[in-house]
């Protein structure tokens, strides 16, 4: 298999093109810079058969969006691929969960590049590319399948939503963008928390999810009127 390597940091594309030849890959290193997502997914898929990408592509130019914004366009077109990066703690919460159920694994970059435990590595690569293939045929794992489940919304600010899930963890807050909610839900959710309100929503969780990182919210929906005395409220 031939993975294409997305980095716009030269050392660091040419660190991981070693490590994945080491572990027995082919590899083809994107130096072209893009401003379209779709001329860079036709670019992989024409010199590839699946990707390696990381988050932040625009600190030297190879692309004006990040690789969380690109990894959607991979998922539709059945390319599998992992998204690394050295940025979880600034990024995870915003740019790397807004498209997090289409991004089925995302590894810190100091995952990759421990050399003297090639044999590990090469099996990370191997089992989130085949996570992402088994994904395209409908497969989910049980981390990764979503539920639909009550959101207890505590705070909006700063363009983030801080919240509790009571059926993954109902002691952890959980943070990710407010754009997620629809315009149409918005304005009451804003409306109830000014009131300091009791604020809840419905929202497709993948509640299995082992740590907060690898969760995803998508279909959102107003929740009915909680009972005091049903545990959740």
């Amino acid at each position: 298999m031939k993975i294409a390597i997305i980095d716009d940091e030269y050392r660091s594309r040419e660190t991981l093109a070693e490590t994945l030849e080491l572990v027995g890959f082919e590899t083809f290193i994107v130096e072209n810079s893009f401003d379209e997502i779709d001329e860079l997914v036709q670019y992989i898929k024409n010199n590839a058969q699946a990707a390696i990408c990381d988050h932040r592509l625009s600190d030297h130019g190879l692309a004006q969006f990040t690789g969380a914004e690109l990894m959607p366009s991979l998922y539709q077109n059945k390319l599998p691929f992992l998204l690394i990066t050295q940025y979880t703690d600034q990024d995870i919460n915003d740019s790397i969960r807004k498209y997090r159920d289409k991004i089925p694994i995302v590894l810190k970059r100091e995952e990759l590049i421990d050399l003297y435990d090639i044999d590990t590595i090469g099996n990370k690569i191997k089992k989130g590319l085949e996570t992402c293939s088994q994904e395209f045929q409908n497969i989910m794992s049980s981390s990764r399948r979503p539920h639909r489940t009550f959101i207890h919304i505590v705070n909006i600010s700063n363009g983030l939503v801080d919240a509790f899930v009571p059926s993954w963890n109902p002691y952890h807050a959980v943070s990710f963008p407010v754009s997620l909610i629809p315009e149409e839900i918005f304005p009451n959710i804003e409306s109830r928390l000014k009131q300091k309100e009791d604020t809840w929503l419905i929202a497709c969780v993948n509640t299995g999810a082992d740590k907060a990182d690898d969760l995803y919210f998508t279909k959102f929906e107003v929740a009915p009127e909680l009972d005091d005395n049903d545990g959740l409220a």
